[in-house]
């Protein structure tokens, strides 16, 4: 088979797109056409780098058989299919002479191949101003070399993440339970929950990764100082004072939207009324009061009327009343035993009867603790109560009253009855915590839970794998402030099940194309100096949607591999589907298999020549390791 040339002068680009339209036009005389035409149409101009219809792809060319496709939508898709070039190579297809980019050059690169749509002449000048190495001459002429074109290629302006997304974009009026919102749970350990020392270092890391939503597991301390840590397990202590302070140094570092300590109490009321009194005096004006309640009974305060405030979820022993428009107060309520949490694998609850104005709660071991008044006071917005079903939420739960889910409890009710969960979550905020069986080796995989629409899934974040790396991907969008708006179709009661199998709706299909790596990490030892290395692509989202692919194995590669390999995907409910990259060393004597890893959401994924900024397992940059992709869906 005849390799695919490309042309040489920008000028042959254009007469190139030329044939291909005339080449297509009579498949398309009489409208668009569906997808096994399309793979049959490629087959007949003899794609050279790809089987389209091998194997693979056969489970998202299915999901997709009835989709249609117009002449444009196909011509980016032969030209996806079709081998790309590397960076330099690219430049030379591009450059009217060979050696310079004008800004005509490039300005029609941006169009064609990067998808920017509203570039002009002024963008392609910036760009050159800003990326070209060379003389002033060559900038005062408006001309970019190939240098300059790779320092422009290589930069964070061509990153697969939308740059538009790295601040905040989207409207943040809506009530909080209209967000998915970044969580943490047992936030006070950075190693083994069950044998490492608590540490306070836990709370600043999350912080300032973006999380809005702390755990504090408050005991008894001697002399009266309530103290955190995980209970039933063999760690140090931390004073909560100190805690206290440190949230209130660096509760709005990263992000100025709310903060949520979802506080867990275990303390006799002497010591309760000891960490009410540190909320209060340390976090001052920081904490929401009943003068943030406005006069509407019927929703939460949004993200943006919550700015630079911190909320206390907790259980609570009062009722908001709204018995005079514009007043709002706190009554006692009637008390009685309350669970932590939502687990159907739970203990039997036990009974018992405590004191009017008391609250008390099941711990693991059976005890009750009750809850003081003066802590009671801090709760506003956000307390939390037992759930039952969902149909006893719908009648009875309050706007501001909040469910705790165990792993295990969650995923049941996803099992069997996903569409009342989602609409649940429509009305009431959610908080979801991993089981004790897991702890200190895994976080389990948030998708489940967010694609109900529960907003506060909580991982540990010191604990890397797939759960954090999904979760990082997901809150680095919208300037990584830590909230999420959710899709419009889970914000209108409508039920999940109905959205994804009855809307008519054409899928998405996305392409990306593999073409290199740059600088990976090779870990050289005597017995192995290269690496077997190949490229992984996970899509997580609706169930419908998940999928992953897999690149061919370079073997015996080193820092900068080449694959030019294309994967197909087809994704029915794009809102939620985040796109994992995944760079493997399979090579038996491979001390560290995983190279690098990179997270983002499908819709902050940029079309075009894109670079995949790779990260270690625990997050942090592995700069200047990246891969080099084209990405095109339609």
């Amino acid at each position: 088979m005849q390799e695919f040339q490309y042309p040489s002068s920008m000028s042959e680009v254009r007469k190139e797109n030329e044939w291909l339209l005339r080449t297509i036009e009579y498949h398309f005389k009489n409208g668009n056409i569906d997808l096994m035409k399309t793979m049959a149409l490629l087959h007949k101009l003899d794609i050279p780098t790809i089987n389209v219809c091998s194997e693979v792809h056969l489970e998202a060319i299915n999901k997709v058989k009835l989709r249609r496709f117009g002449a444009e939508d196909f011509l980016y898709m032969y030209k996806v299919f079709t081998k790309r070039r590397e960076p330099r190579e690219l430049f030379k297809q591009y450059s009217s002479d060979g050696r310079n980019m004008t800004t005509t050059d490039l300005l029609y690169f941006l169009r064609t191949d990067q998808h920017v749509s509203n570039a002009d002449e002024h963008t392609a000048s910036t760009i050159i101003n800003s990326y070209e190495p060379v003389m002033r001459s060559k900038r005062k002429r408006r001309l970019m070399t190939s240098n300059g074109f790779f320092k422009f290629l290589t930069s964070k302006d061509c990153s697969i993440f939308n740059q538009d997304h790295t601040k905040v974009y989207q409207c943040m009026d809506f009530p909080m339970v209209n967000y998915f919102i970044a969580s943490s749970q047992d936030t006070c350990f950075t190693g083994n929950q069950l044998i490492e020392q608590s540490n306070i270092n836990g709370y600043i890391s999350a912080l300032k990764k973006g999380c809005r939503c702390l755990e504090l597991d408050c005991w008894d301390g001697p002399e009266n100082e309530p103290r955190l840590y995980h209970g039933f397990a063999l760690t140090s202590t931390i004073l909560v004072k100190e805690v206290i302070e440190v949230i209130n140094m660096h509760a709005f570092e990263v992000s100025e939207y709310p903060l949520i300590l979802s506080m867990e109490i275990n303390c006799n009321p002497v010591q309760q009324r000891v960490i009410a009194n540190y909320l209060i005096n340390i976090l001052e004006d920081k904490l929401i009061n009943m003068s943030h309640v406005y006069d509407d009974p019927t929703q939460l305060a949004s993200p943006e009327e919550l700015k630079h405030k911190i909320l206390i979820r907790c259980k609570n022993v009062r009722k908001f009343s709204y018995s005079v428009p514009g007043m709002w107060q706190l009554v006692d309520g009637e008390a009685g035993e309350n669970t932590g949490g939502y687990d159907p694998e739970g203990e039997t609850e036990v009974k018992s009867v405590v004191p009017t104005g008391i609250r008390a709660f099941r711990m693991k071991k059976k005890t009750m603790v009750r809850l003081a008044l003066e802590f009671s006071n801090v709760i506003v917005y956000t307390k939390s109560v037992d759930f039952k079903d969902f149909r006893h939420s719908l009648k009875h739960q309050l706007f501001y009253e909040s469910n705790t889910f165990s792993e295990h409890g969650a995923m049941k009710l996803v099992k069997q009855s996903a569409s009342e969960f989602a609409v649940h979550n429509s009305k009431f905020l959610s908080r979801t915590y991993s089981a004790g069986a897991r702890r200190n080796f895994s976080n389990y995989k948030p998708q489940e839970f967010w694609n109900v629409g529960c907003q506060m899934v909580a991982l540990n974040y010191e604990v890397p794998g797939l759960g954090m790396d999904l979760n990082r991907g997901k809150f680095q969008d919208n300037g990584g402030c830590g909230y999420i708006l959710k899709p419009k179709f889970m914000n209108n009661n409508i039920k999940f099940d109905t959205v994804v199998s009855d809307q008519n709706v054409d899928p998405t299909i996305i392409v990306i194309q593999i073409i290199s790596g740059q600088h990976l990490p090779i870990c050289r030892t005597p017995s192995k100096i290269t690496i077997d290395v190949c490229v992984r692509v996970e899509i997580y989202g609706a169930s419908t949607d998940c999928a992953a692919q897999q690149t061919k194995i370079v073997q015996s590669a080193g820092c900068y591999p080449n694959w030019n390999d294309c994967l197909l995907f087809c994704v029915q409910v794009p809102e939620l589907a985040l796109i994992r990259f995944i760079v493997k060393d399979v090579n038996p004597l491979s001390e560290n298999e995983l190279l690098g890893q990179y997270t983002l959401p499908f819709t902050s994924m940029k079309k075009g020549y894109r670079i995949v900024p790779l990260l270690c397992s625990n997050g942090l940059s592995l700069a200047p390791t990246t891969l080099f992709v084209y990405v095109w869906y339609a």
